[in-house]
C-alpha cells in the first residue's frame, strides 16, 4: 500500500513539474477562426523573431554604376536572453542602366536558432522548445528608380520599391508566411568635403505594409523613416542612424525603431564590413553581422544625346 502510495505521489508531483516548464497554451488568444496552431502567433515586429519584418536601409539616395553580390553572418541575441541564432544573408543586385535603374534580390538563405519556453510564451508560440532549430528565410525583391542626381544644392533622390514574399517559415515565429511590402524615398548629401574626409547625411521617408492573421485587422500599415550620418576616411566608411516604422494599430507592439551601425573597408572591386544593431522600441533583439561585398561595375551605361 505504501509503495502504491509513493508511487501515485511520483506520477502526480512529475506531471505538475512538466506542466510548470511553461504557461498554459489554453489562454493563447486566437485571432482568427481555425485549429492551426499559427492561429496564436502575433503578426508584429515586436511579437516575432528578429528578421519576420524587417527595418529596411536607408540607403543614401544613389543608385550608382556597381552590381553587388554580398554574403553575411548575422548573430544576434534577445534582451534578457532566451533567444539566439545565426542567419545567413545573401544579398544580389544588378543595375539595369547606371545610375539609373537597380533591382535588387535579398535573402535570409537559413536561420540556426534556439528558442526557449519563457520567450515562446511572450511570443504565443504553441509548439514546445524543440532545441536548435534550422528555418528558411524569407526572399526580399528590390527595385530602385533614380529620380534626382545629387547637385551642389540638392540631395540625390531614389525611390525603393520592395516586396518580401512567403517564402520563410512560420514555424518558431521566423518568419509570417504573409506578404508584406514597403516604399520609401531615400535621400543623400554630402555635407563636408574635406580633403580626404567627407561627411554625409542619409535619410528615409515612405510608408510600410503587412498582413496580419487578426481577423477583424487583416492589414496594418504606418509611416516609414531613418536618418543616418555617414563618415568617409580614405578606404573607411562609418555610418551611424536610427530608423523604424509605425504600426496605426498598436496590435502587438508594432511600432519598431532601430539603432544601426556600419564599419565598411572600401576597396576598388571587394569590400568588408562590420554591422550592429539594436532595438530601441518593439524589438528586442541586437545583431553582430559580418561579411564581404563584391561589387564589379556594371556594363549597362545610359546614353546622353
Amino acid at each position: 500500500m505504501i509503495k502504491k502510495t509513493i508511487l501515485l505521489l511520483t506520477l502526480v508531483l512529475g506531471w505538475n513539474g512538466l506542466r510548470a516548464q511553461r504557461e498554459s497554451t489554453n489562454d493563447f488568444v486566437p485571432y482568427y477562426p481555425g485549429t492551426d496552431n499559427k492561429q496564436y502567433l502575433l503578426i508584429a515586429p515586436g511579437t516575432l523573431g528578429p528578421n519576420a519584418l524587417p527595418i529596411p536601409a536607408i540607403l543614401d539616395g544613389e543608385v550608382g554604376t556597381d552590381n553587388l553580390f554580398r554574403i553575411a553572418c548575422d548573430s544576434y541575441f534577445r534582451d534578457g536572453g532566451g533567444d539566439n541564432g545565426h542567419s545567413l544573408m545573401i544579398n544580389f543586385r544588378f543595375p539595369v542602366v547606371q545610375n539609373f535603374m537597380a533591382f535588387e534580390l535579398q535573402w535570409n538563405l537559413l536561420e540556426y536558432f534556439h528558442t526557449t519556453n519563457e520567450v515562446r510564451d511572450i511570443m504565443q508560440l504553441f509548439k514546445d522548445d524543440p532545441g536548435w532549430t534550422l528555418n528558411r528565410g524569407d526572399l526580399i525583391l528590390n527595385t530602385y528608380i533614380q529620380l534626382l542626381q545629387e547637385r551642389s544644392f540638392w540631395p540625390a533622390f531614389m525611390v525603393v520599391n520592395a516586396l518580401k514574399t512567403t517564402t520563410g517559415s512560420i514555424k518558431d515565429g521566423r518568419a509570417t508566411d504573409l506578404p508584406a511590402h514597403w516604399h520609401y524615398m531615400s535621400m543623400g548629401k554630402q555635407l563636408v568635403n574635406f580633403g580626404q574626409f567627407q561627411f554625409r547625411l542619409n535619410a528615409m521617408a515612405g510608408f510600410y505594409v503587412w498582413q496580419t492573421n487578426q481577423f477583424d485587422l487583416e492589414q496594418n500599415e504606418g509611416f516609414l523613416w531613418g536618418l543616418e550620418s555617414q563618415f568617409n576616411y580614405r578606404k573607411l566608411e562609418l555610418g551611424v542612424g536610427t530608423s523604424g516604422y509605425n504600426g496605426w494599430k498598436w496590435y502587438g507592439e508594432d511600432r519598431p525603431i532601430q539603432l544601426k551601425g556600419r564599419l565598411i573597408i572600401n576597396n576598388p572591386i571587394v569590400n568588408y564590413f562590420v554591422e550592429y544593431k539594436t532595438g530601441l522600441q518593439d524589438y528586442y533583439y541586437s545583431s553582430f553581422s559580418v561579411g564581404i561585398n563584391w561589387h564589379p561595375r556594371s556594363p549597362f551605361k545610359l546614353d546622353r544625346h
